[in-house]
């Protein structure tokens, strides 16, 4: 009997911890985390949502992808955010602990405050169109997903369309690539690595070690690449392929951040300019 009064008690506390615990880790897929299927529409709401209720946005969007799993599993509505998100966000944030929430919000903090400016300048949206594919097949060089943003020239003519900066940073690399074509690779002082592919020039004067301005011209959009020839274009329509590696402890492996969520924002905002 009196083991049972020791025991019984013991036993309820492991049960609270357990769910306690259960509830505070974070057990979410590296893909979903690099996939971060958020919706145009809904990541330019947070942002409004961050505006109104004076709240700190790369904060707000980081709860907001945990709690939605990095948004993988469901398709969200915006009126939701408001709804249910907001309603409990103060309850929400109290769920997890800083050290859990930290390579998440690091993540999103610096690619939000890198990003300066849309690749394409804003008196041209009349001239291209982009959409999420990140994920989708594809096959030149192997079976693969595609890990990237194509931002698609609607004339399809090489050479009109100049690529600028979306962030400050050193250019890494510049040359050709057998799958990039013509590429470029800039590195931001947070470690990320933002990459430019198929490009059908470059701007003059570009050179491996120099230090870019966001907004400072690359080159111009083409159709280069799928080729260990240099110079082979037209293996495809012409198009920008945006990709964002990210300087991450997640994991040992490279890590190629869904761009297009964060395209949607900066043209947004650039837009409200």
């Amino acid at each position: 009997l009196i083991c049972l009064y020791i025991c019984i008690p013991i036993f309820i506390i492991f049960i609270l911890l357990k769910n306690f615990n259960t509830k505070s880790d974070l057990d979410i897929p590296i893909y979903n985390v690099c996939s971060f299927k958020i919706s145009s529409s809904s990541i330019i709401k947070l942002n409004e949502i961050a505006k109104n209720y004076n709240l700190d946005f790369p904060q707000l969007l980081t709860y907001y992808a945990i709690e939605n799993n990095f948004f993988n599993e469901k398709s969200l509505e915006i009126d939701d955010i408001e709804k249910n998100f907001m309603l409990n966000y103060e309850t929400i944030k109290n769920k997890y602990k800083n050290k859990q929430i930290e390579p998440y919000l690091n993540i999103i903090n610096n690619i939000l405050t890198e990003i300066k400016t849309f690749p394409i300048p804003k008196d041209l949206k009349n001239d291209y169109t982009y959409s999420d594919s990140y994920g989708a097949e594809r096959t030149y060089g192997g079976k693969r997903i595609h890990t990237g943003t194509d931002i698609m020239s609607k004339e399809n003519v090489a050479g009109k369309i100049p690529i600028v900066s979306m962030t400050d940073g050193i250019v890494e690399n510049i040359g050709w690539n057998e799958r990039g074509g013509y590429r470029v690779g800039i590195r931001t002082k947070n470690g990320n690595y933002y990459y430019y592919a198929h490009l059908d020039t470059f701007s003059p004067n570009l050179e491996k070690g120099k230090q870019i301005l966001s907004g400072e011209n690359l080159g111009f959009m083409g159709n280069t690449g799928y080729s260990k020839t240099e110079g082979t274009k037209g293996n495809f329509e012409v198009h920008l392929h945006i990709g964002i590696q990210i300087n991450s402890n997640l994991s040992n492996d490279e890590l190629w951040i869904n761009p297009y969520p964060f395209l949607s924002l900066i043209e947004n905002i650039d837009k409200e300019k």
